[in-house]
């Protein structure tokens, strides 16, 4: 038996492979969001259609697309200080 609490123990084991699908499910979302308004970046996003994104975002409890649009709007902030 494992010394370690089973969360840390799971966590330092998946945490390479967690990222791997992170960025696998922004990329998904981020190109379908570029896909549907017609725009070659998300950095392309104006006001109404970030809008729409925030929107969509709020309305989803859980799951993959929560986490995309999460990431895509964590990076257009990102974005938007630099």
């Amino acid at each position: 038996m494992n010394n370690q609490i089973l969360d840390d123990f799971l966590t330092k084991r998946s945490a390479k492979v967690m990222e791997n699908i992170q960025e696998e499910i922004y990329k998904e979302v981020r190109d379908g969001i570029c896909d549907y308004f017609g725009i070659g970046d998300i950095t392309e996003l104006n006001k109404g259609q970030i809008d729409q994104v925030i929107n969509a975002h709020e309305t989803r409890d859980r799951g993959f697309l929560k986490l995309g649009y999460n990431l895509v709007l964590k990076q257009l902030k990102n974005d938007k200080k630099t």
